[in-house]
Parts: C-alpha cells; structure tokens; sequence
C-alpha cells in the first residue's frame, strides 16, 4: 500500500518533455511509481483530473536566511510551490558570522519570535539550527563572501592582507564542510564592493577543491555589465568552478536591448569550458536597500560611519555631486519599506514624489530618510525592459530564481510594500510568460524551475517526477495559475497552486496551508 497516491493528472516530469496523464504513487517521502495505479491502494489519494501535477519548484535565488528563523513556515514561497529554497545570496549569508551581528539580528527578531535559543556563528550551527527548527520547505545555503570579509578585514575599504586572505579561505572552506553548496558574492554591496578579483579569484580556488559553485551578483548591471559578466567568468576559470550569475538583467534604459549580447557572453564561456548558468526573476523592477543608491565610498567603515557622512555637510554635498540618480529619474525609485511608523507614509512613494512632498532636492530626500531611520529602508526601483526580461526568460542557460523572501501577509513579515517576486515569481512565469504570452512551452517552464536547478546544485534526487526520487510535488491548475501579489498590494497569495509536496508530506492542500514542516536541510557532498 502506496501512503499517497496523486490520480488522474497530466504529469510534467520535469524533463522539459510534453506532459502525459499518469498516476503517482508515493511511500515514505519518495515517488515509488509513476503510471496507470488504478488497482492499488494508497493511504491518501489527491485527484488530479484537469490539473498538472509536477515536481515541487526549486528557488535558486532566495534571501530567506533570517526569515526562517522567524516564520519556518516559508508561506510566501510553498504557496507559490517552491520546496526548495537556495539561501545565503548576493555576498550576505546567516553565517558564518560574528556575534554582534547576531545580537543585532535578535533585536530585528525580538517582537515576532522567542529569540532567546537562537545563537550559532559558524555555518554548521546555522544549519544545525535551521534543522532543529524545522522548515516547511526545504533549504541549501551558500557562504556569503560578505561575510567573511567583514569578519576579517571589516568594513574598511582596502585589500585584505595574504594572511587576512588565508583566513578568509580557511572560513569558506570551514564553511563548505559543514555543507554549504557554494559561495556568493554581492558586488555591489559593502563590504563586497571594495573587493578585487584577484581576491575573488582565490577564494575561487577554495570552491574548486571543495566542489563548490560560485553565486555572483556582478558588480554592474548597467552601463558595465559586459566587463562585470567577464570578471565573474574570469574567477570562475581562475578558481576552477561552476559559475551562477545571479538575476541575470539590464539595469537602466540607456542599456536595454543588451540581452542578446549578454546571452552570447555566457555562451562563449560555455564554449570555452566553464560551466557558467544565470537565474531571473519575472519582473521588470528591482529590489534592494536604499542604502544601495549611494556611492560606494559612503560605506566606507560600516553603516555608522556611513550615517555620520550624511550627517557631516561637506561630505553629504560631496555625495550629492557623486550620486547622479536612477536612470529615467526618480521617481522610477519607490521606498518599499521603513523600519519606523513615522515614515510608513513613504511606503509605496516614489523618491521624487517624497521629495516634493517635503520640498527637498531628491537626494536630500533620500540622505533624511536614511537618517530618520537609521540606514534601514527598502526600496523598489523600475529599471528594465521587458522585452529583455522575455529573451532572458527563454534562453537554455537560464533558471528561475525569485531574488525575494519566504514572507507572510501577517506579522513582522507582512509590512511595508516589498517587490511582489516574493509572493509570485514561479506563478507568473507559468501564467503570464508561458500561458497567456506563449514565449515558451509550460514544460520549458517548469523545467526551469524544477531539474535545471536540481543538476546545477547537485541535487540528483530532485527535480524529477521519477521513481527514486523524493516527492517534492506541485498540483496545479493551467488555466487559472497566475500571480496575485502586486507592487501596490504585493502581501497577496497566488491562484491556482492547489497542492504542495515537500518529501511527501501535504504543506499545502486545496490553497490551505498545514502547521507541519517537513523540510530537510540539504547538504553539499
């Protein structure tokens, strides 16, 4: 006897090939048969007729590190039917990290979780952790470059020293063993903005021997991203080891209609022998900190001594001159969220519209708000060409990743307005690109989001509807799947995901959540 068996459904195995109609039979976490299971007994049946039935979606772009420790139940993401989550992106990761900046996590947990047990430094205790918690989806972490930069050189804009560099190696390679699946880094974002390739280029090494992937977020994805795009690939052939690049896009109007170029760069890698993929989420916006419109060298020393530059008239006329603004203006840049209730009225503006509401150059609106609330606020800013995102979305090399967080409607974690990739990036492609657009075949899609990632992390057991494999597992409705979270109202589950399989356990039934978490940590090797 089967302990679930889903009937009746037209099954995309994961493979990119045209659906069929099969049964899947599923026992002690694993499908065990797929095919005509009309004479055998299952503890559990889900019929399935008039909908899809594929493997569950692996999110290989995702910052929910800190977010499961308040809510494991990952509602934004197996809502969507992710059961997979890849953590630790863009150079930030939960660990390994130090204690201060444990405590000052504890303090943005404290008024939504019992924060007194959460205490770990090193990957291994992070993991450990996530574990004894239990998650509703299952997770694989990266080592962020951030943070083991900050842990040994800081925030200070220079270059490490050899030996600085060998403990750096020393941490990621800790890191590794305890069972991360690669390194990121966020080229854009202190301390990683202060780096150069070289030290990338040797960290790389680290990854290679250890069997690691590395994650980047370029360093510019504008007006330099060819040259970005080259560095990435040169540390990748420097260090031996696979490249992802994260969020693959072209940032500013001055730079659509680059894709193709973008595209072909990756490919010659490719042809040259370096395993090089990307990953993308289905919007034309991006998300970031505020912090992030600032130059570089506002950072300079950790996020006081950046506040105390704003502060400071000199240097915040000195800013002002170096900060040119958002191609296309400011009022494409949207605050997305604010940490106290006396700017809440900002959420949902545009710079230029704050601006004028306070009668302020933008920048200084910017420099205030910063003050006000201490360096924490999100923002949103409308930057791409969708006729970019379409030819992006389509090519081989490229996966889905929402770039978001694992959020919930109530709480902590449902305020402000943040980018609606969080609640909707895997319906949207299968609803808008792939059903109502048509750029590609739905199987294409799900391919995209389900054995594409599982072969680039290594993940052999997932991915698949096939016997052997674990039961990740998303019923869906072709005609009615599609996002429901927008930038205006973006705390919005989708439609049309009516069942969610994590290691063949129902977290998700007829649009209902269950109160079980399932998930497994899943390690590197």
């Amino acid at each position: 006897m089967f302990d679930l068996i889903i009937t009746g459904g037209k099954v995309i195995s994961g493979t990119g090939g045209p659906w069929f109609r099969a049964d899947v039979g599923i026992d002690r976490g694993r499908i065990v048969a797929v095919g005509h299971l009309e004479d055998r007994d299952a503890r559990q049946v889900i019929d399935a007729r008039g909908r899809m039935v594929s493997p569950g979606f692996i999110d290989i772009h995702s910052h929910s590190d800190a977010n499961l420790l308040i809510n494991p139940g990952a509602e934004s993401k197996i809502r969507q039917g992710v059961t997979t989550e890849v953590i630790g992106q863009c150079g930030n990761s939960a660990a390994p990290t130090l204690p201060e900046r444990i405590e000052e996590m504890k303090k943005q947990l404290a008024d939504s979780c019992d924060v007194q047990d959460l205490t770990w430094s090193s990957m291994e205790d992070y993991l450990a952790l996530l574990e004894s918690l239990g998650t509703a989806v299952n997770c694989m972490a990266l080592v962020g470059h951030g943070n083991i930069r900050r842990m040994v050189v800081g925030e200070e804009d220079r270059q490490p020293t050899s030996d600085e560099l060998e403990r750096m190696g020393d941490m990621l390679r800790e890191s590794m063993e305890a069972g991360a699946a690669g390194m990121s880094s966020g080229l854009i974002y202190p301390p990683g903005v202060y780096c150069d390739t070289p030290e990338l280029s040797e960290l790389a090494e680290v990854l290679g021997e250890c069997g690691g992937i590395y994650f980047t977020h370029i360093r510019n994805e504008g007006e330099r991203q060819e040259q970005s795009l080259e560095e990435a690939i040169e540390i990748g052939k420097a260090g031996g080891c696979p490249v992802q690049v994260s969020h693959l896009k072209l940032v500013g109007e001055s730079n659509w209609g680059q894709a193709t170029r973008a595209l072909e760069q990756l490919e010659r890698a490719r042809c040259e022998g370096l395993d090089i993929t990307a990953d993308q989420y289905p919007y034309i916006a991006t998300a970031t900190g505020l912090t992030a419109s600032l130059p570089a060298w506002a950072h300079d020393g950790g996020r006081e001594a950046m506040l105390s530059r704003l502060r400071d008239a000199d240097q915040r006329r000195a800013l002002k001159e170096d900060m040119p603004g958002p191609d296309g203006g400011w009022d494409r840049l949207m605050v997305s969220r604010v940490a106290s209730e006396a700017n809440e009225e900002c959420e949902g503006m545009s710079i230029a519209d704050i601006a004028d509401h306070r009668g302020l150059d933008p920048r200084d609106a910017v420099f205030n708000l910063l003050l006000e609330e201490e360096g924490n606020v999100g923002s949103v800013r409308f930057g791409l060409s969708e006729d970019d995102v379409r030819e992006i979305m389509v090519h081989p090399l490229v996966m889905v990743g929402s770039d978001g967080s694992a959020l919930s409607p109530r709480g902590i974690l449902g305020r402000g307005k943040p980018h609606p990739r969080s609640y909707g990036t895997f319906p949207r492609v299968l609803g808008n690109y792939a059903r109502e657009e048509g750029i590609m075949p739905l199987e294409l899609a799900v391919a995209k989001m389900t054995s594409r990632p599982a072969a680039r992390l290594g993940l052999w057991d997932r991915g698949l509807l096939s016997p052997g494999f674990w039961a990740d597992v998303v019923v869906f409705d072709p005609e009615t799947v599609r996002d429901g979270a927008t930038f205006t109202d973006p705390h919005r589950f989708p439609l049309g995901i009516e069942y969610v399989l994590v290691n063949g356990e129902i977290v998700v039934a007829e649009n209902t959540q269950r109160e079980v978490r399932p998930g497994k940590i899943l390690r590197r090797g």
